[in-house]
């Protein structure tokens, strides 16, 4: 396979897409209208969907919301004409004699959407939990556990559900006592690090292994931030790949830490990789992240990394909060007992959202990525 180019820290197809995204959103917000482009049908390496003829438009309010959505040609849904979301089913992982049994929640496309085995997201929460904080602590009625897990995770599922994926989104934190995240602890000093969250991804990988209707073949592995320095960890093909374990087809990690990875010096990647972050992120810096692929590429030169940076995005830029500053965030780990912390700014950013999930769409449908 030829060598892809290297990727500049903005590359090429970020930058056309922010522009492109930029001069539509600009008169479509303007009106104050909300539309979503997208297919139902699963985004397969066979069969790739149509190209998309914009990148999809969100609102600040309401990225993924299900009533925004606007299908290929078609009319904007209402609340009347929109499917209900699709409900999740709690499972249970069981890891190694290190690992705890963990809650995973299961979504998968509803009857009818697709007849061929389902190709699989993992999805890894980042470092403030999966679980909706005045939920965390609930046991959660009823035979639908979606209600429990945070919005944005609610949304990714049915986007993706919607696009024919079944979707795992495992919980590495409430197992371990810490339901409400590790955000606010330093790093050095967590009980959950990057080995840990690459054990429950694993776990989670075997236990898709093991389910009828699945495609082992065709497993992607997402995460955001905390997780996505989990599927970096995981991809890392200098550590060993346990028997028995299906492959990562592809991964796409969400603003991750790469500063771990950039200080190991043998870390090469087993699966092509999307990394999406924001050119303003103060909290995991973009400018590491291209050290990681440049690092990586001089390593394995057919190796398929494709670096997207966002122009003036912060952390979190494809979620639906307002942009704010958190001055909770440790600067490392405790000195002499005390705590030091930082101001990190956080928060979506409607235009970089809707150029990266555009990238998303992209990156599952096309068969070489």
């Amino acid at each position: 396979m030829p060598r892809p180019p290297a990727f500049r820290p903005q590359s090429r197809s970020a930058a056309g897409a922010i522009r492109a995204a930029r001069r539509t959103a600009a008169a479509v917000l303007a009106l104050g209208l909300v539309a979503w482009s997208g297919g139902a049908a699963a985004h397969t390496p066979s069969q790739p969907a149509p190209a998309l003829v914009q990148p999809p438009l969100l609102s600040p309010a309401g990225a993924l919301a299900p009533g925004t959505v606007t299908r290929q040609g078609g009319a904007p849904a209402t609340a009347a004409t929109s499917p209900a979301p699709v409900p999740a089913q709690r499972v249970l992982l069981r890891g190694d004699a290190a690992t705890p049994a963990l809650t995973a929640y299961w979504f998968v496309p509803r009857e009818g959407t697709t007849t061929r085995a389902l190709p699989v997201v993992v999805a890894l929460h980042g470092c403030g939990g999966l679980l909706s904080p005045q939920d965390s602590m609930a046991t959660g009625g009823g035979t639908d556990a979606s209600a429990l897990l945070q919005q944005r995770y609610r949304e990714y599922a049915e986007w993706l559900t919607a696009r024919g994926y079944a979707v795992l989104m495992p919980d590495s934190f409430s197992a371990r006592g810490k339901p409400h995240g590790t955000c606010t602890e330093p790093i050095d000093n967590r009980g959950v690090d990057d080995r840990t969250r690459r054990a429950d991804a694993l776990a989670a990988l075997r236990w898709l292994g093991s389910q009828p209707g699945v495609d082992p073949a065709r497993i992607v592995l997402l995460g955001w931030s905390n997780g996505a320095q989990a599927v970096l960890a995981t991809v890392d093909a200098s550590r060993p790949w346990p028997a028995g374990t299906p492959q990562v087809e592809r991964a796409v990690a969400f603003y991750p830490g790469c500063k771990r990875a950039v200080r190991q010096h043998d870390y090469r990647l087993r699966a092509p990789v999307l990394l999406m972050i924001g050119g303003a992120d103060d909290w995991t810096p973009a400018t590491r992240c291209a050290m990681l692929q440049s690092a990586v590429l001089a390593r394995q030169p057919n190796a398929r990394f494709r670096l997207e940076i966002y122009p003036g995005a912060h952390h979190g830029f494809d979620g639906t909060s307002e942009l704010h500053v958190r001055r909770d965030v440790p600067a490392g780990s405790n000195s002499g007992g005390v705590r030091k912390a930082r101001a990190v700014t956080v928060g979506g950013d409607a235009v970089a959202r809707a150029a990266a999930l555009a990238q998303l769409d992209s990156w599952l449908a096309s068969p070489d990525p």
